[in-house]
């Protein structure tokens, strides 16, 4: 396999590893270019690495043993294409949902843009349909009438 495929995939996966699992971003910055831009289909408008941090810091406050897990990682060129899975239990309201006793998993593709070792840009789709699936199968029908 070519090398630079190779380094870009790596370079996505030290990334997630530092800020979604382990939140060490003075250690990711070093990863990401000057003009980082992050987008996600559950929030509203681009965040730079400072507004990402913020976000992921969000998720990880809500969630008791949250993890992420990269499933599959796709190279070509520039572009960097992962599947993972987010989860753990949701311990306090986190963009509309309320606690739940139960791990959930949020499912997403992430398309992220390289360009001379450094990350430029992350696209993050979010499988929400599959997320309110599980909520409305752990929250007792009033819970979920009240919520809908």
């Amino acid at each position: 396999m070519d090398a630079r495929l190779d380094s870009n995939k790596k370079l996505v996966h030290n990334f997630v590893e530092l800020t979604w699992n382990q939140g060490r971003f003075n250690l990711a910055r070093s990863l990401v270019a000057r003009d980082f831009t992050y987008y996600a289909s559950m929030v509203n408008m681009p965040l730079g690495l400072d507004g990402m941090e913020t976000l992921i810091q969000t998720i990880r406050n809500s969630m008791e043993d949250f993890s992420i897990g990269v499933e599959e990682v796709v190279c070509e060129g520039n572009l960097v294409v992962t599947q993972s899975t987010f989860s753990g239990t949701l311990v306090r309201p986190l963009m509309g949902f309320e606690p739940v006793d139960k791990v959930i998993a949020l499912h997403a593709a992430t398309f992220w843009q390289v360009r001379h070792g450094m990350i430029q840009s992350g696209n993050s789709l979010l499988d929400t349909a599959d997320l309110f699936h599980q909520v409305r199968k752990i929250m007792t029908p009033n819970a979920v009438a009240a919520a809908f």
